[in-house]
């Protein structure tokens, strides 16, 4: 992982601005609870957004408890490479892939096809329905060459290998 993709992940993680070279994380302390009240939360911003070259690529609110990805119609290496050390600083074991030119999000069961000019969610919010990855924070699989092991298959795997 890059340190610029490092940095910045760590900063959108812990809440906390800051601008480095083409990326840029940004923060808002107030938002709304969905009955119009201002809320200010004690504990640093409510709200977090991550940019590549001006684009929105991720975004995540206190409130809502999703987190909101899109490609930004740039299914590029750096807004994959950014977009998944986020993931990756998140302890999420999903990524986003490009094969034959298409972009996907791939989870250790599953790969989706996805349209890098929509936006995506992962985890809870109002917009569940339309998430196209399960909650799998908790899962344990190891992301290898030879593509996703799951815990159940490690042993089996480690044999194979060594």
């Amino acid at each position: 992982m890059r340190q610029i993709t490092l940095k910045t992940a760590e900063a959108f993680l812990n809440r906390k601005a800051m601008k480095m070279d083409n990326t840029e994380v940004k923060g808002r302390y107030i938002s709304t609870n969905g009955k119009g009240e201002e809320i200010k939360d004690p504990n640093g911003f409510v709200e977090m957004s991550l940019y590549l070259h001006g684009n929105l690529i991720a975004n995540f609110n206190q409130i809502q408890k999703g987190l909101y990805f899109t490609l930004a119609g740039w299914n590029t290496p750096t807004t994959r490479e950014r977009l998944n050390g986020l993931f990756k600083v998140y302890g999420l074991t999903c990524k986003v892939r490009q094969i034959k030119g298409e972009a996907y999000i791939q989870t250790p069961s599953e790969l989706v096809k996805i349209d890098s000019n929509s936006t995506y969610v992962i985890g809870g919010g109002k917009n569940t329905n339309a998430s196209i990855v399960k909650d799998f924070q908790n899962t344990e699989a190891i992301d290898t060459a030879l593509g996703w092991v799951m815990p159940e298959e490690v042993e089996e795997f480690s044999q194979k290998i060594w």
